[in-house]
């Protein structure tokens, strides 16, 4: 197993601006490491959201011999996938997508990462960030995770009459409360409690469902209780790009992590920590 990774601050200009990251990498850096690219929340920052998630990140990187690289979104937002996100990123037309190739291009040359082996993770307007990039730039990614974000409805996704006929599947896992009050599990108006609407979302299950059938799965899904307020569906077919939702009864608009989080978010849980989870179901092995 590796040793405690080395946090750092990188940098890099896109369209002409300077943009940021925080880097962790392992002390004992394997050959050609996987990458994994973390995407914040509105208002947060990489330094921020590595916090938010109590380090478990970091943790699983050390196990796995994997680069990560927090990602800060512009004015302490990423140019997601709503219509609705009326962000400052937005307004100037900042290309997100552009950075994400940029930062991995960067790092296969710094690093030595393995361009066939890049994760995105991304919780709430990241995980919308993340769904942008499913639909925008597949090629990039090996896998995707989630947490705290669904499929916008076809009116408010920004991506609506763009794409082509043939999707390219993306593996991918998502992680939902069902009393987040941010992001309704079930579906309807997103916004900051009941305020600055994002725009409307598919509940959690039809988001999944939809991105399994975008893999191809047009069988019923299989739903594990995996612990007593966590059931995970999964949609899966041979040869086919899996999808995975972890539903959590009575969590919030939080990332499962093991310490407590913002009372204002919601409740959180200790039944799993997301980066372990995500960890396995990219296939991760440890080092």
């Amino acid at each position: 197993m590796n040793d405690c990774p080395i946090a750092s601050q990188d940098s890099l200009t896109v369209q002409g601006r300077e943009r940021t990251l925080t880097l962790v990498v392992p002390k004992n850096l394997p050959p050609d490491p996987p990458l994994v690219i973390l995407f914040h929340g509105s208002q947060q920052s990489s330094r921020v959201f590595r916090k938010f998630t109590a380090g478990t990140f970091d943790d699983a990187a050390a196990r796995t011999g994997s680069v990560l690289a927090y990602v800060d979104g512009f004015d302490r937002h990423f140019n997601d996938s709503r219509v609705g996100a009326d962000f400052r990123c937005r307004e100037l037309g900042i290309d997100d997508v552009a950075f994400t190739a940029a930062t991995i291009k960067r790092l296969r040359r710094t690093h030595g990462i393995d361009e066939s082996k890049v994760f995105v993770v991304g919780y709430s307007n990241g995980g919308h960030m993340v769904i942008r990039l499913i639909h925008e730039a597949p090629k990039l990614l090996a896998g995707a995770a989630i947490i705290a974000a669904t499929q916008p409805t076809p009116d408010n996704f920004l991506l609506a009459g763009r794409l082509p006929t043939l999707p390219r599947p993306v593996r991918l896992l998502a992680v939902h409360g069902t009393e987040d009050q941010l992001a309704p599990y079930k579906g309807g108006q997103a916004s900051l409690w009941g305020k600055q609407s994002r725009g409307a979302v598919l509940s959690a299950p039809d988001s999944a469902r939809y991105f399994a059938e975008r893999n191809g799965i047009h069988t019923p899904p299989t739903e594990t209780q995996w612990h007593e307020d966590v059931v995970v569906t999964e949609w899966a077919g041979q040869g086919l790009e899996p999808v995975q939702l972890w539903t959590v009864h009575g969590m919030g608009h939080v990332v499962p992590v093991p310490h407590d989080l913002p009372a204002s978010l919601g409740p959180g849980t200790r039944a799993f920590a997301a980066a372990d989870v995500i960890t396995g179901f990219f296939g991760l092995s440890e080092v």
